[in-house]
């Protein structure tokens, strides 16, 4: 299975990482890929300047400073690769 974690420290937390996870969930449920791939909400990912931080395992992609406007994008990135 693939994992997405999402940091939800402090720092990403005040800038929107709980709306991300809201918005991640609901991508991931409209592109049909919430059996194959899920959303974990994570510890302090040690990049706190450029949060929100999302991690992708496995294969170790990183994203910082996500925002709403790229998680569908995201997600259909995902799709498209067949996860």
């Amino acid at each position: 299975m693939v994992r997405l974690y999402l940091c939800m420290g402090p720092n990403c937390r005040s800038r929107g990482a709980a709306e991300l996870r809201m918005a991640l969930e609901q991508a991931l449920w409209q592109h049909g890929l919430l059996d194959r791939v899920e959303c974990i909400s994570s510890g302090c990912q040690d990049h706190c300047q450029i949060g929100p931080n999302l991690l992708l395992q496995p294969g170790g992609r990183c994203w910082h400073g996500v925002t709403l406007q790229q998680i569908s994008a995201l997600v259909a990135v995902l799709a498209d690769t067949g996860v």
